[in-house]
């Protein structure tokens, strides 16, 4: 069984989230913040501005005039979509290595990490939820915790699967079991290790438990159904995806049915797409960096 030991040794040799994905989580978890906050978190970084600024006049937005800044970004695409593209750009590197012990290819966890943010901020609409800044990020950051387990998964994976089979439990549990820690539990060491807002971990920490959360936390229960949403359309499903179990509690408690989670399914395909397409764009692919405006 793995040693705590070797875990903090993971979580420690990990590269930590930029200062600037820092500032601007803890902007966007503050409802009072402002779109002059927001543009402020991130004008400084050269690299991150230079980057959203390409996503933006690619060609898949196809925008009329060129975006000169931030917040002529905003202006054009609207400040949630901004916000969307500057958190992408910080974990596409994070995220989009292949996680082999789960069955992931290169760029999988990324994408089910970017569809599982488009739900949960479909999600948190729905559920009338004020800051949908915050769980669009928890969800973006919930599977975090594979990226340090990944290769003792690897090694244990057969075991994993039989404990699956025979005794009928989640992978989540089976994973407990047999490693001694589940990627939720290494997720949340993580997200404290890089000081991440406390909202954020608990989803990252209970985004497959939801029910173990006393009284129930709205913001966890948006993650976790996006995440089931993206299970049931197949996105960036890994091996583990065919082995959780649906908690209809959670989706009596917030009135969703069946035909809700398809519409905010089909919704999250299609925001998936202009993602992608937007950073497989060849003007964002082949451009070089162009020096641009960092102010307002």
């Amino acid at each position: 069984m793995i040693q705590m030991s070797d875990i903090l040794e993971r979580v420690d040799s990990l590269a930590p989230l930029p200062n600037t994905a820092i500032k601007l989580m803890n902007v966007v978890h503050n409802p009072a913040s402002t779109i002059d906050d927001i543009v402020d978190a991130i004008r400084y970084d050269q690299a991150v501005t230079t980057e959203v600024l390409k996503l933006c006049n690619s060609a898949y937005f196809g925008v009329s005039r060129q975006v000169t800044s931030l917040n002529d970004a905003m202006m054009c695409l609207g400040t949630v979509k901004v916000l969307q593209m500057v958190m992408a750009v910080h974990t596409n590197s994070m995220l989009s290595k292949a996680q082999h012990g789960y069955g992931l290819e290169p760029g999988m966890l990324w994408k089910h990490s970017v569809a599982v943010a488009l739900g949960s901020a479909e999600v948190a609409q729905r559920m009338q939820l004020t800051n949908i800044g915050l769980p669009y990020t928890a969800g973006l950051l919930h599977d975090i915790g594979k990226v340090v387990l990944n290769e003792y998964v690897g090694e244990a994976f057969g075991e994993i699967v039989l404990r699956v089979r025979e005794k009928k439990l989640s992978f989540v549990e089976a994973e407990r079991e047999v490693l001694g820690f589940s990627h939720e539990q290494v997720g949340a060491l993580l997200a404290e290790q890089w000081k991440l807002p406390d909202q954020i971990v608990r989803c990252v920490r209970y985004h497959h438990e939801p029910g173990e959360v006393d009284p129930p936390d709205p913001l966890i229960d948006t993650v976790y159904i996006a995440d089931l949403i993206c299970m049931l359309f197949g996105l960036g499903l890994g091996e583990d995806g065919l082995h959780y179990r649906a908690d209809e509690t959670v989706m009596q408690r917030n009135s969703l049915g069946e035909q809700d989670l398809e519409t905010i399914g089909l919704g999250v395909l299609s925001g998936l797409k202009e993602v992608e397409a937007a950073f497989s764009s060849p003007q964002h692919d082949e451009s070089p960096a162009k020096s641009v405006p960092v102010g307002k």
